[in-house]
């Protein structure tokens, strides 16, 4: 066995893995309690120790809880970390045990499909909640003193870059040099990510090497023996990485320098797939929730990238050519995408086209950057900023560049598993495969008709052909391997109520691939547009919206659509129409003065058509038919609730059957309400598979006759939980209980998923 301690590495993270998918972590230890048994908004008094913080934030770690809804108890340790956020800064010395009193808050879990899991997160970093409104009452005198200095020293260091690079530039270098990302721009940070480089703002080998290396080879020059040479750059590291916080990418690039170094001083071969297998078993060890956490996953998977596809996709020994040169980095590049892209799909849905080619162009100037930055932070040489601010320039520049390029981004949807297991073993197989060719090569193996060419007194020569197709195959089938994420299974009638907390979102899919989106807005959280609709979009590789219909212009049904309209080419969705209703010309001024004030402050104007929908039109795609039903054209109510656009739909399946019918309604009460029951009775539609209830569950909407009309098998109500209305209203309730209709609340189970399977409707919940 070439690599036994790699195995055994590798065999104790599967072990790890297979206890985190069992739950087995997720136990209370005896004794203690979980963050999980915390209520949101109690009043909470805890004891802990300061081990982390940043301007606004304390983080601490063995929590014990003294009190909880103002009862005191027996203090009783947490398994949980803590995230404070105090009312009077964050001038805790780290290391010091403070008693605090305050509200808790758990994080949110994720309610949509695609969205940010902010619990999960936090969990993958052993932090259980927030206590925000902290007030301190006791403090310890005793803290530590070398992880305090080095805050201090990261402080000044910072000011020193904010002294010396304009803001946008000293915040990049905070976040590369230092770790500090607090004052990162959002939109900065956006750019990078949407172009595949955001890893540069991430402490890497880069710097472990520059540092690390730097400081043995001086002192190895200074004819320091090799033990103390390493164990000094060694330690120097560990500070950095102490001073930096230890991110898991920080983590990974230490612990392989150290074993680096360590074999060094054995006199032993450094074997980089061993190092990164070890560092890997430590941290899951230490921490089994990182198997789920992103940046672990990716750092990794970048180390594989480069120890294992990129011999395979490189060179086969000897000296190197200019143009083998030429083509080092950007086969490194192949080889990283090559490795990440599952890990990649499996969390953003979607990756960069031109990554690899921008990757290219921005990392020979890495170590230019980091060296200037370096000196920039000596006194008198802050002139070397200039060469900072040069090269991020490039960057930004070279980004909006790539931002322009068609296809810029390939959006296949959230994986399979089988999809990525299938994937892997396809990367591994050409990996070992051309290895094994190279291998036959190197030992100049003969083969059967080699043998028979010597009896026939043929010169003996290897069959090049043989070997450079067997090459040629595996390295085809390394680049085409991607193709396996885009396989889609075939599309289905879905309606999916979106979880946008006190507002609506309907996303609804057809057989044919047609997507509608059908309000979109909420009036309880911000920015739901890039926060819930994109994501979900993304998650299902939805690219291209058929149609956004506004059934009137409240915020709570329009606010996260005209955002999404906003963004334009930088979401990657394309939309082909904004669909209004039909009304009078002073109900059509009032809606449009409504939606122009934004409009004209996200300056939207790019094209996109603008229809208008009235009673008695619809449309037709595939095996699926739309009507509108209200409001009749001209409609001359001022009320934007009476006039909200009510949408009927009906999805059949391949063979023309009927698989299940829909009523989107908005806010429609009063007058609307009456209107759109006279023509529900007009065309005969009762007994319907699904309804949207109107106005978020308001008592004031959905009357016992427009139930008795309807007949739904399905009402879905969309309203936020806790809301200052009270939705929905408890006669409502009482009204959808007496119809015999199932009633499902977005606020109580998240997104609802509504198909259809042999003629039975399939309902999911995301929570």
């Amino acid at each position: 066995m070439r690599r036994p301690l790699l195995l055994a590495a590798m065999c104790l993270v599967l072990v790890m893995g297979v206890l985190l998918h069992l739950g087995i972590f997720d136990r209370v230890p005896k004794g203690q309690i979980s963050a999980e048994t915390l209520t949101a908004g109690q009043s909470l008094t805890f004891a802990g120790q300061v081990y982390q913080k940043d301007s606004e934030k304390l983080y601490f770690q063995s929590v014990h809880i003294i009190s909880s809804a103002g009862i005191s108890q027996p203090a009783i340790p947490c398994k949980d970390n803590f995230i404070c956020v105090p009312e009077q800064g964050t001038d805790v010395p780290l290391g010091s045990v403070v008693t605090v009193t305050g509200t808790f808050q758990p994080f949110s879990p994720a309610t949509n499909p695609g969205e940010f899991d902010s619990r999960e997160y936090y969990r993958t970093l052993g932090i259980g909640g927030r206590v925000k409104n902290a007030v301190p009452l006791a403090q310890g005198e005793s803290f530590w003193r070398i992880r305090e200095g080095l805050y201090r020293l990261r402080a000044l260091l910072k000011e020193r870059l904010e002294n010396v690079l304009p803001e946008k530039e000293a915040a990049v270098m905070c976040a590369l040099m230092l770790g500090d990302k607090e004052d990162l721009d959002p939109g900065l940070k956006e750019l990078y990510q949407r172009n595949g480089i955001l890893h540069i703002l991430s402490i890497s080998s880069l710097h472990i090497t520059m540092i690390g290396m730097t400081v043995y080879r001086l002192l190895r020059r200074c004819r320091i023996p090799v033990g103390p040479a390493a164990l000094a750059g060694c330690a120097l590291l560990f500070l950095y990485g102490m001073m930096t916080e230890f991110s898991v990418s920080a983590c990974r690039a230490i612990g392989m320098y150290l074993l680096r170094m360590t074999a060094k001083m054995l006199g032993r071969t450094y074997d980089m797939p061993t190092a990164m297998g070890v560092t890997a078993a430590v941290l899951v060890v230490k921490n089994p929730y990182y198997l789920r956490h992103t940046g672990f996953l990716l750092s990794f998977a970048s180390m594989l990238g480069i120890g294992a596809v990129y011999p395979a996709m490189g060179y086969d020994g000897g000296k190197k050519s200019v143009r083998q040169r030429i083509m080092e980095p950007v086969l490194s590049g192949v080889s990283i995408t090559l490795a990440t892209l599952p890990v990649q799909l499996w969390f953003y849905y979607q990756t960069p086209s031109y990554s690899v080619l921008l990757n290219i162009l921005v990392l020979p100037f890495m170590k230019v950057l980091m060296a200037a930055g370096f000196l920039a932070l000596i006194p008198g040489l802050g002139f070397c900023g200039w060469a900072v601010r040069l090269i991020l320039q490039g960057y930004g520049t070279l980004c909006g560049l790539f931002d322009c390029f068609p296809f810029h981004t390939w959006n296949p949807g959230k994986p399979r598993l089988w999809q990525v297991i299938a994937y892997y073993l396809v990367l591994a197989a050409a990996v070992w495969e051309i290895r094994r060719l190279r291998d036959r090569k190197r030992e100049g193996r003969p083969g059967r008709g080699h043998l028979k060419r010597i009896k026939d007194g043929i010169a003996a020569s290897p069959r090049k052909w043989k070997y450079q197709a067997g090459i040629a195959a595996c390295l085809m089938a390394l680049l085409l391997d991607p193709v396996i994420f885009a396989w889609r299974p075939p599309a289905k009638n879905r309606l999916l109520f979106l979880d946008v907390g006190q507002g609506d979102g309907i996303l609804v899919s057809t057989a044919s691939g047609e997507h509608y989106l059908f309000d979109g807005g909420s009036s309880s959280r911000t920015q739901v547009g890039k926060y819930v609709l994109l994501p979900c979009l993304r998650y299902y590789g939805i690219q291209k919206l058929d149609a956004v219909i506004l059934s009137h212009p409240d915020a709570d049904h329009v606010n996260g659509a005209l955002e999404l309209l906003a963004m334009k080419g930088e979401s990657g969705i394309r939309i082909r129409q904004l669909v209004l209703p039909e009304l009078s010309e002073k109900g059509q001024e009032d809606m449009l003065g409504r939606l122009g004030q934004f409009m004209e402050e996200e300056d939207w104007d790019d094209g996109i058509p603008v229809g208008y929908l009235s009673a008695g039109e619809g449309f037709l795609c595939g095996g699926a038919e739309f009507v509108c039903l209200h409001p009749e054209s001209g409609w001359k109510g001022m009320e934007p609730n009476a006039y909200s656009i009510c949408l009927y739909g009906r999805f059949t399946g391949p063979k023309g059957e009927r698989e299940f019918d829909f009523l989107m309604t908005g806010d429609v009460e009063g007058g609307g309400e009456d209107a759109l029951l006279t023509e529900l009775s007009r065309r005969g539609i009762q007994g319907i598979s699904i309804l949207k209830v109107a106005h978020h569950g308001s008592g004031n909407s959905t009357s016992v006759k427009l139930l008795e009309q309807a007949a739904p098998a399905l009402s879905v109500i969309s309203c936020g939980r806790n809301n200052r209305y009270g939705h929905p209203h408890q006669e409502l309730l009482e009204r959808l209980e007496d119809t015999g209709c199932t009633t499902i609340t977005t606020s109580e189970t998240g997104a609802v998923s509504v198909t259809s399977e042999q003629g039975t409707l399939r309902v999911e919940t995301f929570r």
